[in-house]
Order: C-alpha cells, then structure tokens, then sequence
C-alpha cells in the first residue's frame, strides 16, 4: 500500500519519538497522536520501517550531543496534536525537561520543507489571520465571485478533474489577488508585514526542523528566538523585496525577502470534488546564510 505525504511523515514522527524515549530514557505520553503515528509506522514496508528508525537514531545522537537538555533525567515525550499548527505552535514532538521546566521542539518531516497549508476563501480573511492586518474590501470583491461559482459547482457535485480551464478560470485569479492583497499590506505596513509573515509560517516558538530524505536526514536549527542550544539565531526579515512568478509555473508565487528568506506559495485544489476554497502549499526555498544545518547520511 502507497502511504500518502501526511502518512509517511506521521511515520516519521513515531520513529523520532521512540528512538528519543529508548535514548534518554524517557516515557512517550499515550494519546491520539501517537497512536496515530504508530499505526502509520507499522503499515509501512521492511525496508521504509528500517530507514525511518536509522535516520531517527541519527537525528537522536546528533541532538542529544548539541542540546544539553536531553541528556537530563526527568524528560518525558509527546506528540503535538496537528489544530496547535493553526495556533502557531508547528512543532510535532516535544520534549519536556523537568528539572529544567523547558521544552525542546522537533519537526519531523518525510523529504519536504513545508511549513503550511493554509486556504483560502471568500470568509477567509487571510490578512488578519497570518499578520493582524484586516485584507481589503477590494481583495474581497476580487475572490467572492471566483468562489461562489466554485460553491454553485459543489452543490452540482462536479470533480476537479472535469474543468479543464481551472487554473484561467480559479487558480490564476485568486492567486494574482493575494499577490496584489499581499503588495498592498505590505506598503500599508512595511515594517509589521515581513516579520508577522515568517512567524505565521515557521511558528512561535523555535524547534529543530529534521527532514528525512533517501539515505540522508537533515537537521536543521530554527532558532529564530534564541532559545535552542544548537544553532545560530536568524534573522527576521524587514521587508519584501519582490514578489515575482515561479518560472514555467502559473500557480506559485515566490516571495523574496531580505536576510536571504524566500518562500513559495503554490495554490491548488486538495481534494477530487469541487469545494469553495483553494489551498497553498507553503515551502520555504531560501534561508538565511546563518542558517545551522547538519546533514548525516545513514545508507547501509
């Protein structure tokens, strides 16, 4: 059975967590999360289950090495339920240090850098959710006709698959009035808009980031607040350079901004039947020259 993107990272999360709990020791707290997580670990194959665990034993001795808290005794484990992403907090495992009362975050993903996955809509008012700033009326009138027609198209049961002009017709517009909306806060608010931005999409707290690619996990220190042991503290961005189209591609967007930053946002449909809403997938393309990564592969 093909595991999907979330399946496969679910996966990894489990194996980071029990290969933290057999490091430390410390105990992973029950609950939904985890469960979940397992289940995902043990539907994959011989082979997947094998490269989940050695990459997760690497990420564990790397991080146990540079981070002293998890060499402290009274640590216990748990994973984070996936409605904390849309609070701010996008860690998926932490480690909680008793003795020291702090928590160490850790992302763990299957070969991606996303950092969100947010939609938008016609009640969707995407600038006060990402940055405190209400979108305009003008970005309003733009989108709420492109997706009462998708509403209209929903009630009618129609797939996406049946359009075959959906990205003139839905995609292209609605992603050129978030470009323009996006423009438009950012003059309005210069100095708030970069910075509430990136901590929309990395979070509010810091975490080391690991992603498991084939033979390979890197490890890398969003240490943007300073809090984490391991890493160089980054820079927040003071302003969008430019926001420009992704070459030989009509659906993402790639904003650049300065202390090296660049993000891509690619819109898209997430599901087969027709829905009201459209869906970014958010992937984080440049970083900061300061950034600490640490690349280990494990083949073999």
């Amino acid at each position: 059975m093909r595991l999907s993107q979330n399946e496969t990272g679910r996966a990894f999360e489990y194996g980071v967590a029990l290969s933290l709990s057999k490091y430390l020791p410390a105990p992973i707290q029950d609950g939904v999360q985890i469960r979940r997580a397992k289940r995902c670990f043990e539907v994959c194959d011989e082979t997947e289950q094998h490269n989940i665990l050695r990459a997760s034993s690497e990420v564990t001795a790397f991080l146990a090495a540079h981070d002293v808290r998890l060499s402290e005794t009274g640590c216990s484990i748990r994973l984070q339920s996936d409605q904390l992403g849309r609070q701010g907090d996008v860690r998926d495992i932490i480690v909680h240090n008793a003795k020291l009362n702090e928590e160490i975050g850790i992302s763990a993903k299957n070969r991606h850098l996303a950092v969100k996955h947010s939609r938008l809509s016609e009640r969707i008012d995407f600038g006060f959710d990402w940055l405190g700033i209400h979108c305009s009326q003008n970005y309003f009138d733009k989108v709420t006709p492109i997706f009462r027609e998708l509403r209209s198209r929903k009630r009618r049961g129609e797939k996406w698959r049946d359009i075959p002009n959906k990205r003139q017709l839905y995609y292209m517009p609605v992603l050129q009035a978030f470009r323009t909306e996006i423009q438009l806060l950012s003059r309005h608010e210069p100095r708030k808009v970069p910075r509430a931005l990136l901590q929309y999409l990395l979070g509010k707290f810091d975490y080391y980031k690991v992603i498991k690619e084939n033979g390979a996990v890197s490890i890398m220190s969003f240490n943007i607040n300073g809090t984490l042991k391991w890493g160089s503290r980054l820079p927040f961005p003071t302003r969008i350079i430019e926001i420009s189209q992704k070459p030989k591609s009509d659906t993402t967007l790639v904003m650049a901004f300065d202390q090296g930053w660049q993000i891509s946002f690619r819109i898209h449909n997430a599901s087969t039947m027709v829905e009201p809403s459209l869906k970014f997938d958010i992937n984080i393309v440049g970083l900061p020259h300061t950034m600490s990564r640490h690349v280990i592969e494990y083949r073999g």
